[in-house]
């Protein structure tokens, strides 16, 4: 679909993947685009009503200024723009989470955006610089924090976050708070009634009338759940499973598959390959399905993933230090607790030495500003909240990224907005380490709990006796024998960037990293963060054609450097 004017180009692609259009254009000229489903909440907790519907709450809304709350009562995953021709005001709407990438670019002639960044690198107006600083909390993280791109100019849209251009201005508003959630004083059994009722209704809310459905089943308790979750409703399912061959993963994936009469395929994933693109998986072996046809889904491109329990409920990146030092007042020491726990590490050994001096300690101070704009009552719900809005919020940026190139949309009920606001009104020491997530599976069929499954160190064990002979995923030996398979692949990647002609020697170090590559190669020391980190450097520095923006001294500003 597109629309233009004398002020406006607006693009929208539709896979048809929802079966209903998500555009809205009315008399006046004004236009609300969306992506995703935002699954409005009017009353009944499992009613639905269909997505164009939603599109033309949130278009009255927004031309109303808000004064409806609709952008409140949504809890799905989704992003949307809303534009008004007459006078020229353009809406950059991001779900409670913005789960759902929206990137934007602006200066004093444009305002460039899209629902995937690589559009916008590949818009010719947009000049591109390296941000040292979000780039660096990437190889730290795995992620840049708060709206922070790999690039200096580009933002992401924060959760729940309206942004308001006009003519002459531009302003930023949320039309959420997590952390304004009033903490709960129930009694633990009704919290997990709570739970069981909340998770239900996200998973019929979002299944609708469908009778066939497709989905991700691990050997975990995720995506198990909601595989159960769908079988309890009378949903057939076609679970997929792309662990190693004789893993827990593998096997307890099978064994549960079996107990629930899913139809179920297994893909071994590549060895050494520790986190593969699994939407492109499964597209493929979707597609290829030798039981697709015999069991069509009514809405075939959509998938199941238990994306997000793990964080949201399972508080796995939380700990009782954390939440000790949270209360405490002592925010430092609690981010160094959790950079120890999460291996959170840059070497200086990386970079040129004065440019490390402007990036030491900067993913520290990343994360202190963070959860000082966090005001939750419990301060260790503060930390929880500073993982879901940053941690947890760009884990699936890779499948929106290139959703249009696999055609598939995720079903996420983990991350519907009423079930992960129950847990956020839960006290933190009930949730740490899957304490309530272990409580909680006596909620489900028996079957949840009748296949033993894989838990994560030192959280709540499984209770079931884990049969012999079955690869575990943290264990050392199998972390070392996957480190192994990638030694041959990180040498001839370092070797081929100390060929480039374009290393970025202004920011790194090559000799160094030559000295890291001869020894990574000889098996000596395992140097595969600094190959990994250097690579990603390189990757953006080409995009960028060779600009960057170094972080000034108070953070506040940047320096191009040249």
């Amino acid at each position: 679909m597109v629309f233009k004017d004398e002020r406006s180009y607006l693009l929208k692609m539709d896979a048809s993947v929802y079966g209903e259009p998500a555009v809205k254009l009315d008399e006046n000229g004004a236009l609300t685009l969306l992506a995703g489903e935002p699954l409005l909440s009017l009353g009944n907790a499992d009613a639905w009503q269909s997505r164009e519907l939603d599109v033309a709450l949130i278009h009255d809304d927004c031309v109303r200024g808000g004064r409806s709350g609709a952008l409140k009562r949504a809890q799905g995953v989704f992003c949307a723009v809303h534009y008004e021709a007459a006078t020229g005001t353009l809406k950059l709407i991001a779900d409670k989470l913005c789960l759902r990438p929206l990137y934007y670019w602006v200066d004093e002639r444009y305002v460039i955006f899209a629902s995937a960044l690589r559009i916008l690198e590949g818009v010719v107006e947009i000049p591109k610089k390296m941000d040292v600083r979000a780039v660096t909390e990437i190889i730290g993280l795995g992620y840049p924090l708060a709206q922070r791109t790999p690039y200096a100019d580009i933002c992401l849209l924060k959760a729940a976050e309206v942004v308001l251009i006009t003519e002459k201005k531009i302003a930023r508003s949320h039309y959420w708070r997590w952390d304004e959630i009033t903490p709960s004083s129930e009694p633990e059994e009704k919290l997990l009634e709570k739970l069981s009722a909340g998770f239900e209704s996200a998973v019929a809310r979002r299944n609708r009338s469908d009778t066939t459905t497709i989905a991700y089943l691990s050997g975990g308790l995720d995506s198990r759940c909601v595989v159960a979750a769908l079988r309890s409703q009378n949903v057939r399912v076609h679970t997929f499973n792309f662990a190693r061959p004789h893993t827990q993963d593998q096997i307890f994936g099978l064994d549960f598959a079996r107990q629930v009469e899913a139809i179920h395929e297994e893909v071994p994933k590549e060895a050494g390959d520790h986190v593969p693109d699994y939407s492109s998986l499964m597209a493929e072996v979707w597609n290829a399905s030798k039981h697709r046809a015999a069991y069509p889904a009514e809405r075939p491109a959509l998938v199941w993933s238990g994306e997000g329990g793990s964080v949201d409920l399972g508080h796995v990146h939380m700990s009782e230090k954390i939440v000790e030092l949270m209360r405490a007042g002592q925010l430092d020491a609690a981010i160094e607790e959790y950079s120890e726990r999460e291996y959170v590490y840059i070497s200086p050994k990386l970079f040129r030495p004065e440019v490390f001096a402007t990036l030491a300690g900067v993913i520290h101070r990343g994360i202190r500003e963070e959860l000082e704009s966090l005001h939750a009552e419990d301060p260790a719900r503060s930390f929880y909240l500073f993982l879901m809005l940053n941690d947890q919020r760009r884990k699936l940026a890779r499948h929106f990224e290139n959703i249009d190139l696999h055609r598939l949309e995720f079903q996420l009920p983990f991350f519907d907005s009423a079930f992960l606001a129950a847990i956020v009104a839960a006290p933190v020491d009930l949730c740490l380490r899957h304490k309530l997530y272990v409580k909680w599976l006596a909620y489900f069929h028996p079957a949840v709990t009748r296949v033993p499954w894989q838990a994560y160190p030192g959280h709540e064990p499984c209770p079931l006796p884990i049969p012999q002979g079955l690869t575990y995923q943290w264990a050392d030996e199998y972390q070392a024998a996957e480190r192994a398979t990638q030694k041959q692949r990180l040498t001839k990647q370092a070797t081929a960037l100390l060929r480039a002609a374009d290393f970025p020697e202004r920011i790194l170090n090559k000799r160094n990293l030559r000295l890291a590559t001869w020894v990574h190669a000889t098996g000596w020391r395992n140097y595969e963060h600094i190959i990994e980190a250097a690579h990603t450097f390189h990757t953006y520095w080409q995009k960028s054609n060779g600009e960057y923006a170094l972080p000034s001294s108070d953070l506040n500003t940047s320096e191009l450097a040249r």
